[in-house]
């Protein structure tokens, strides 16, 4: 769950609908500055479903010692499980959304992919899922080199990208690779879908590692300038303003006592659908 706290009540969104958000900003993206995603099919699923595993856990809001359980608070052993279930599930979607799809969830664990080198290195309960993930990404690029579609097929340089991530926790030196893009375009659909989504009077933020083509970046900063308004430099999407939205459940503040009276404040409360609308 992502958990907004305002002064009386909480918001919240689920991480599959926090995924949907994101999924509008993949079909939108590009215009003369930021290439356009490609595969642009395969990049729209994977930004849509990426968090799809996470469905049945967000089903109800989750209470550990007495404190809302929120997305980044949840039980390494139940994390593990969903994660596994919900990568497979895009798999079968799509190969190359899978592929992306696992690289988001070991790199999560990877610091990553030393975009976060301020994030702690994997931790001994995520160590068999980043080698499982990473096995599996292997596994997937080498379908993708028999595919018939070729814009899914990797280059010689999304392969060298692939054994220097797992081997080094992070990229080539000045890598072209657009495999890696499409792995920071994820991560800038995500965040910028954290920025909005977790707490509804957000500050000015700036993203960095945006790819505007294969190894080419810039920073991103997003500027509140009213309500639900944001002003975003450079502007990466196709058209200005662009409005999007995200279901949410809003649920009054107050002593709920155990965790199945705050699921049944949580389904007693009012869904919303919360728009932003975003401009260059």
């Amino acid at each position: 769950m992502l958990i907004a706290h305002g002064d009386d009540q909480y918001r919240f969104i689920t991480q599959p609908d926090h995924a949907a958000l994101a999924g509008q900003f993949a079909e939108h993206w590009g215009n003369e500055t930021f290439e356009r995603p490609m595969p642009s099919a395969a990049m729209t699923l994977v930004a849509t479903t990426h968090d799809d595993g996470w469905w049945e856990y967000d089903r109800k809001p989750h209470i550990e010692d007495g404190d809302l359980v929120n997305f980044v608070s949840v039980p390494a052993d139940e994390w593990v499980e969903f994660y596994d279930d919900g990568i497979s599930s895009v798999a079968e979607l799509n190969t190359y959304a899978g592929l992306l799809a696992s690289m988001h969830g070991s790199g999560l664990r990877r610091r990553r992919y030393g975009l976060s080198t301020s994030w702690p290195d994997t931790q001994p309960a995520f160590e068999e899922f980043v080698a499982k993930e990473e096995e599996r990404q292997t596994r997937l690029a080498g379908e993708l080199m028999e595919a018939d579609e070729d814009e899914e097929r990797p280059s010689e340089e999304d392969m060298e990208l692939l054994t220097a991530i797992h081997e080094q926790g992070e990229p080539p030196e000045d890598t072209i690779s657009r495999l890696w893009c499409n792995y920071e375009l994820l991560q800038v659909w995500d965040v910028l879908s954290l920025i909005l989504g977790t707490t509804e009077s957000p500050d000015q933020t700036t993203i960095e590692d945006v790819p505007t083509a294969p190894g080419e970046e810039v920073s991103i900063t997003v500027r509140p300038v009213g309500d639900g308004e944001f002003e975003l430099d450079p502007y990466p999407f196709d058209e200005s303003p662009l409005t999007v939205s995200v279901a949410a459940r809003v649920v009054p503040k107050g002593d709920y006592g155990t965790e199945d009276d705050f699921c049944r404040a949580y389904y007693a409360g009012e869904h919303e659908t919360v728009e932003f609308t975003l401009r260059a």
